[in-house]
């Protein structure tokens, strides 16, 4: 190993050519050690849990540079007792995670862990092994708003439990926490679609924004045809933004086919793609329309804009709900909207799944069970069949 692996924590001077040292017949090792001059003072080696790397302390007054060696000291100590600071633990796992979740999901992983840890320093916890089941109960309790949903904080519940697990696994902690924390139990609640008449209103206050040189507000008739887009397809907002009409081809039934992956889909080698399908219509009036950049129509902004055009929109249809009284005006609404006109026209719900890039037709049950006018009719006429003899007569009680 090399004398920096090896080293305890060491303050040193980073001399410059100009310090009185150079004058001083001294061995290198005796250079590192002097100190009557003000050159910066830079520190590395290793405390009892890590490796400090050769950095400066960004000072050139002892007094103030051992006072960061002790504080690292201090902390290594601590981390031999405790085990890796929460803090630090979160950011190796959001780093790891990211390029699997993907940068809205991993995004939401780091704010709930960042809001476990603010929780976490309010009752003096900073380390890893300092976490316990009752800290973190009390924490889905204590820690999250109380005008969070239930199906939110069962969400946050289970992002929790998915970084509990994993440091089991690198051993940051010596107990199998996520096995004893329970899952927040939340029934989903079923999704309300827009009516008729509400769809008309937001499209037509979506015609009549205003303002500002560029962005949505400066061109509503483009603004309303990404509603459309919406409504029509039942993409997410994260996703119609990102809308790419030179991806799209026209298929056989005269419809156009949008191929693309969901933002939301976790990051897995084997690429789940989703199609969705344009009227011919819908099709043409985007290509028509102003384009908000070069190559898409409703993108603007540097590549790292997607996660605030999204909330552009929600701003924004909340804004027109407010003018035109519709309620809970919000884009996840058009694509509930899709979703059940598509089941009241009996398209199978297994079908409705694939439209809505579902990776499970339990998950568009969940949500969209009591739209299903066939299921109903069907469980009637069994209970039925079940109650009349050879006949046709009712069996009646007995």
């Amino acid at each position: 190993m090399g004398y920096e692996e090896t080293a305890l924590l060491t303050l040193y001077r980073r001399h410059s050519e100009r310090c009185p040292v150079h004058k001083l017949k001294l061995t290198p090792a005796a250079k590192r050690k002097y100190m009557d001059c003000d050159c910066p003072l830079w520190i590395y080696g290793n405390t009892e849990t890590t490796h400090v790397p050769r950095q400066s302390t960004g000072t050139d007054i002892i007094a103030v540079a051992e006072a960061q060696r002790q504080t690292l000291l201090k902390n290594g100590q601590d981390q031999k007792v405790h085990g890796p600071r929460l803090d630090d633990c979160i950011e190796r796992f959001s780093a790891s995670r990211k390029e699997e979740l993907g940068e809205k999901t991993a995004a939401a992983y780091r704010f709930q862990l960042d809001r476990l840890r603010a929780y976490c320093a309010t009752r003096g916890v900073h380390f890893m092994r300092e976490l316990s089941v009752d800290l973190l109960e009390d924490f889905k309790v204590e820690g999250l708003p109380d005008s969070m949903a239930a199906t939110s904080k069962a969400q946050v519940t289970a992002k929790i439990r998915c970084f509990l697990r994993e440091a089991y696994r690198r051993s940051w902690t010596e107990f199998a926490l996520a096995e004893k924390v329970r899952p927040y139990r939340a029934t989903h609640e079923q999704k309300n679609p827009y009516t008729d008449a509400e769809v008309d209103l937001i499209l037509a206050g979506a015609e009549k924004l205003k303002g500002g040189r560029d962005g949505y507000a400066s061109a509503p008739l483009t603004f309303r045809l990404l509603l459309e887009l919406m409504l029509e397809t039942g993409i997410r907002v994260s996703d119609a933004i990102r809308f790419n009409p030179a991806a799209a081809h026209k298929g056989e039934s005269g419809l156009w086919i949008y191929r693309f992956t969901q933002r939301k889909n976790k990051r897995t080698a084997r690429v789940q793609a989703t199609e969705v399908y344009l009227s011919d219509r819908l099709k043409a009036r985007i290509d028509q329309c102003r384009w908000l950049s070069t190559s898409r129509p409703f993108w603007y902004g540097p590549a790292t804009a997607g996660y605030g055009l999204a909330y552009q929109v929600y701003d924004l249809m909340q804004s027109i709900g407010g003018r035109c009284g519709v309620d809970d005006c919000r884009p996840h609404r058009l694509r509930d909207t899709f979703a059940v006109r598509a089941l009241l026209r009996d398209v199978p719900i297994g079908d409705v799944s694939r439209l809505l890039g579902h990776s499970s037709v339990k998950i568009t049950e969940m949500y969209y069970a009591k739209w299903i006018p066939a299921r109903g009719s069907r469980l009637e006429g069994l209970v039925a069949k079940t109650l009349m003899n050879s006949d046709g007569n009712g069996l009646g009680n007995r």
